[in-house]
């Protein structure tokens, strides 16, 4: 059954959800996938200040109704070139696959041209298929390929996705 996204929503991250993104960043499966390191509570904590201080970033928690189900960050918003960056765009496993991702992009990329933002850029794991499945349904397309180091030392071969917004 196809969910209808009525209670979708995504709201700015606040001093509350470090304990959730410090349980999303750290569930195995997103790890793996991300290519990512364990965080405790307190490096979430530190990074919500520090964003709420970066008037060139904003993060939003994904809800479907009250729950939290995952995280997007933008980042590049003060640039003069009107093209933001996709940080982050993460869902619990259980969540994936089921169009809650696409319906929260669009969202953020609906937002960022009404700001008068003219492109979104992402960068992804080439063999991400899921990922890009969702960033082609919003209107991504790959303009790089690359290898670039992670966080937990590997080298992956990415792509750039870059969306229009005019």
């Amino acid at each position: 059954m196809e969910h209808m996204y009525k209670d979708v929503q995504i709201k700015p991250v606040c001093e509350s959800d470090a304990y959730f993104l410090h349980l999303l960043m750290n569930d195995p499966p997103v790890l793996q996938r991300l290519n990512e390191v364990p965080t405790q509570q307190q490096n979430w904590i530190d990074a919500i200040n520090e964003w709420s201080c970066d008037d060139d970033e904003e993060d939003y928690l994904i809800f479907d109704g009250n729950t939290r189900i995952g995280w997007l960050g933008v980042n590049g918003l003060l640039g003069e070139d009107k093209a933001a960056y996709l940080k982050m765009a993460v869902l619990l496993p259980n969540y994936q696959g089921h169009g809650f991702g696409t319906f929260a992009i669009r969202e953020l990329m609906r937002r960022l041209k009404h700001r008068g933002f003219e492109k979104i850029v992402l960068y992804t794991d080439s063999d991400n298929d899921q990922a890009q499945a969702c960033y082609q349904k919003c209107g991504f397309r790959v303009v790089e390929s690359l290898v670039e180091t992670m966080s937990n030392g590997m080298a992956v071969s990415r792509f750039k996705m870059e969306a229009c917004l005019l």
